[in-house]
């Protein structure tokens, strides 16, 4: 994953040289999201419904996403 990382530090670097006042870099990563959902305890099982659920976080606030990881069963 470093290769990875070092795109995202030039692309930083790149947009920071733009003097942009504001940017988000936003980083989707399968290896990522599997080993912050391992590390939380989660089920492995309820991966998919979890992934789902956090997929809404661009569309919805935390509170809401965290309650319907609750409804489904998640803690």
């Amino acid at each position: 994953m470093i290769p990875d990382a070092e795109v995202i530090k030039v692309v930083d670097e790149i947009l920071n040289e733009l003097s942009l006042d504001k940017y988000i870099i936003k980083i989707n990563s399968r290896k990522i999201l599997d080993s912050m959902i391992e590390v939380s305890g989660a089920p492995k099982d309820k991966f998919k419904t979890i992934c789902s659920s956090i997929d809404k976080l661009d569309k919805l606030p935390w509170n809401k996403v965290e309650e319907e990881l609750i409804s489904k069963g998640i803690s």
